[in-house]
């Protein structure tokens, strides 16, 4: 959030104002004043309060240094999960070995990220969606420590996390005028567990068993 923001980010912020005018959603005292607002932001923090309560889709203002690829549906990369074909719930399996841990801070601010296919879950991930969507698939996942915590927040925006049907999941993570959703399905005995922790606000994490 203390990433500085560009003109273009400022314009694109602009652009949003506009179309919320022109649709009644502003008044013109309102629309002027956020003008002035936005054009006076430093920082992709300063421009998120512009857009409050306002439709913002994701992706809208690509902040740099985030993977920035569109998030697909389990259908759009379903063949690519397949490249696992003997894959069970057996084969969640802890292996504190196996590699470096990929990144432990995935964020999406006016953007979008996404972690699957073959990758190293660390221990405990924070997964910040701020006017953004964000994918967590572990259907691919070398786990690396029995329990795996996330440490999620989605504000205005959502967060999709992709278990397989083995997994143990528990969720803490509250919905405050946003939800939270869990899929039902019995964990196998001694299964690895993954805790989200945090918060929905006006938003949604939606954990999927595929």
């Amino acid at each position: 959030m203390r990433l500085r923001a560009s003109d273009a980010d400022r314009e694109r912020v602009a652009e949003f104002l506009r179309d919320a005018y022109a649709e009644g959603r502003l008044t013109t005292d309102e629309y002027q004043a956020r003008l002035e607002e936005n054009f006076a932001a430093q920082t992709y923090g300063d421009l998120v309060p512009v857009l409050r309560d306002l439709p913002v889709p994701p992706g809208a203002v690509p902040v740099p240094g985030v993977d920035l690829n569109p998030a697909s549906s389990v259908e759009a990369h379903a063949e690519e999960l397949n490249i696992f074909p003997g894959r069970s719930e057996d084969d969640l399996v802890i292996n504190p070995h196996a590699g470096p841990a990929n990144d432990t801070s995935l964020v999406a601010i006016f953007g979008s990220f996404e972690r699957r296919g073959t990758w190293t879950a660390p221990g405990e991930i924070g997964a910040y969606c701020v006017f953004g969507s964000g994918d967590i698939d572990f259907t691919g996942a070398a786990l690396t420590s029995q329990v795996t915590t996330i440490n999620a927040l989605a504000l205005f925006g959502g967060l999709k996390i992709y278990v397989p049907f083995g997994m143990d999941v528990r969720s803490e993570a509250a919905g405050v005028f946003g939800e939270v959703k869990v899929a039902t399905g019995q964990p196998r005995a001694g299964a690895p567990q993954l805790i989200i922790k945090g918060a929905a606000i006006f938003g949604e994490i939606d954990i999927k068993r595929v």
